[in-house]
């Protein structure tokens, strides 16, 4: 599939007008194929392994909304299928889904069993690893001891916008309301973590923050000194972060998570459904002497 100039435009501007209000109305679709990987009828989602999308989405494995419940009925992990993917300025969803093929059942953990074992509990210490940031200085947790601290994951060439862009568009908000709140001044701080740290170096984190409008004093990019990113595995495997790397693309779930000024996990905020002023108001209840 060959993506025009007129399509290639409006989904540019869908996608990279981070901040501003639109409806939605303004949508782009493509044709997916793949094999359905997982079904949550109550979440309304489908994770599929599907397959490349020329000039906007690698093959990858990434879970799927539905607005309409009847599309799940029916179908069956290991299906094959064929959908459209809708994306507006601030979500994706999957439309119109037929079975091209049916597969074989195959018995899969939920991502519950996979991370139960291993997410750090309520009241515990975070960890307290070494980190750089936009500007390729060295950052710790401990660096804001004394503050809320509120740390997302991302990465830069994450392609939709109900994914990592919309978890920075939050952040963009949330940065936003409480830097108009003096007495909150120097109490909170924002990271946004990458766990990819083989393309997400300093200067490219920089370039990311400027498209949000970021403001340093509040709010830090940081990814692994190594490349390898054993410290951001060892972070995410804690607090129930799944990512696994496929052809350029990572295939990922969302974690946002809230630390009080001694540095011990408060709550973990999962998928994408938390509102920018919830948190704000989470960071106001933490925050020391207000």
């Amino acid at each position: 599939m060959k993506i025009n100039a007129i399509t290639s435009l409006c989904l540019l501007s869908l996608i990279v007008s981070g901040c501003s209000k639109r409806g939605e109305t303004e949508i782009v679709t493509f044709p997916l194929r793949g094999e359905v990987v997982r079904i949550d009828s109550a979440k309304l989602t489908v994770t599929v392994s599907h397959q490349a999308i020329p000039n906007y989405m690698s093959a990858m494995t990434m879970p799927f909304k539905v607005h309409d419940p009847g599309l799940l009925r029916g179908l069956a992990v290991g299906d094959s299928i064929q959908a459209t993917l809708a994306v507006s300025h601030t979500s994706s969803w999957l439309e119109g889904i037929s079975v091209a093929g049916k597969g074989e059942v195959r018995p899969t953990l939920t991502a519950d069993e996979i991370i139960t074992a291993r997410v750090f509990r309520t009241g515990e210490m975070i960890p307290d690893e070494s980190l750089v940031n936009q500007d390729g200085k060295a950052v710790r947790l401990s660096s804001f001891r004394g503050k809320v601290v509120v740390l997302t994951f991302i990465y830069t060439r994450c392609p939709l916008p109900d994914f990592c862009i919309r978890m920075s568009n939050h952040f963009a908000r949330v940065q936003k309301v409480l830097q108009g709140e003096p007495g909150l001044a120097g109490k909170w701080h924002l990271l946004s973590v990458s766990f990819d740290p083989k393309f997400d170096r300093p200067a490219v984190l920089r370039r990311y923050a400027g498209e949000y409008g970021a403001d340093f004093s509040t709010w830090d990019f940081v990814t692994d000194p190594d490349t390898t990113g054993p410290v951001i595995r060892a972070l995410a495997d804690g607090l129930g972060l799944e990512y696994t790397e496929d052809e350029g693309m990572i295939d990922h779930n969302l974690r946002t998570v809230i630390i009080d000024p001694d540095g011990k996990l408060v709550k973990v905020l999962t998928g994408n459904e938390w509102k920018p002023e919830e948190l704000a108001a989470e960071i106001r209840r933490l925050a020391p002497g207000v």
